[in-house]
């Protein structure tokens, strides 16, 4: 504070981190209630107060390993084994890929032993209804008895206060111009409408975006859109408490700065020794010596003022 001394923030002011890398996703805020899994409570000592936070980090959720884990579960769903129709890419997309490329991550499990110079042919449909319940099928949505859950069966209490997104969930939705505080509505409204364009239209649209990026922005704000709505468990309404950001302050905001922070203890724990400020009677008596001060300059420069009035009327 202004007089010297550290101020407890109460609870409401702290903020929420959602982060989509490109092979895990994590939630981490301060629930208002008690957290009844152990595992997934962390004790977070900052300036000599501590918090009890809820957090979680789903391996084999971040992007780039749930898309290819969606194009996994779409060859193995397809009629034709070398054929696999893709409905989150734009229509009249299409590519060639081997089973090595497709099976080489531990995220994604082949049926049986894949030959690894087998290719398939990857056609884009631009379904976006077919998109959502595909994406959908990466998740365990459902929760035991008496018990609240994020997905997968891992607990999770309610989603509070307000939150940052950042890394993919920023990138995700930047592109599509939706993290200005858009609407919930409006936010489905232009990712439906980019997911039924086709092809040559997306390349016209954004020439110099890259193919790749261009080819994957329906299945990964999709993605995205379904982790948080279904998967964090936010809605309508707590979808506003969301902000969509790249930089917190002018700094980059990521996991890597975090576990920097954390790892140097850079942000203390305990509250410094010495605190740079005034005590309340020193900084009292500053503010009345300043305004003696300024009152006594002005009476000085209205005297001033005055004389030089008179001498030229005299003059005069």
């Amino acid at each position: 504070s202004f007089t010297g001394k550290w101020i407890h923030p109460p609870t409401e002011d702290v903020v929420g981190a959602l982060d989509l890398g490109g092979a895990s996703t994590q939630i981490t805020f301060l629930p208002g209630t008690t957290i009844d899994d152990s595992s997934t409570r962390t004790l977070l000592r900052l300036y000599g107060t501590n918090y009890s936070i809820y957090t979680h980090s789903y391996l084999c959720y971040g992007q780039n390993q749930a898309l290819k884990m969606l194009m996994a579960s779409l060859h193995q769903g397809s009629p034709s084994a070398q054929q696999i129709s893709h409905p989150c890419y734009p229509r009249g997309y299409q590519e060639n890929i081997t089973m090595a490329d497709l099976y080489n991550s531990p995220c994604v499990h082949a049926p049986s032993p894949p030959s690894p110079t087998q290719v398939l042919t990857v056609t884009g449909t631009g379904d976006p209804v077919l998109c959502s319940i595909s994406i959908q099928k990466l998740f365990n949505f459902s929760c035991g008895a008496n018990r609240t859950c994020g997905f997968n069966g891992v607990y999770q209490p309610p989603v509070r206060g307000q939150f940052f997104a950042f890394s993919g969930l920023y990138h995700n939705l930047h592109f599509l111009n939706l993290t200005g505080g858009q609407s919930l509505s409006l936010v489905n409204a232009t990712i439906w409408q980019f997911c039924t364009s086709k092809w040559e239209k997306v390349q016209k649209k954004f020439p110099t975006t890259n193919r790749t990026h261009l080819r994957d922005t329906c299945a990964a704000s999709s993605y995205a859109l379904i982790l948080l709505l279904q998967g964090y468990k936010f809605n309508e309404t707590t979808w506003l408490t969301i902000r969509f950001v790249r930089q917190v302050t002018n700094v980059d905001v990521g996991w890597t700065l975090g576990y920097m922070l954390n790892l140097t203890n850079m942000i203390p724990s305990e509250i410094p020794q010495r605190v740079v400020g005034l005590q309340r009677s020193n900084w009292i008596a500053a503010t009345v010596l300043l305004a003696i001060m300024l009152i006594l300059i002005f009476c000085l420069l209205t005297v001033t003022g005055c004389q030089k009035n008179s001498s030229g009327y005299e003059s005069l």
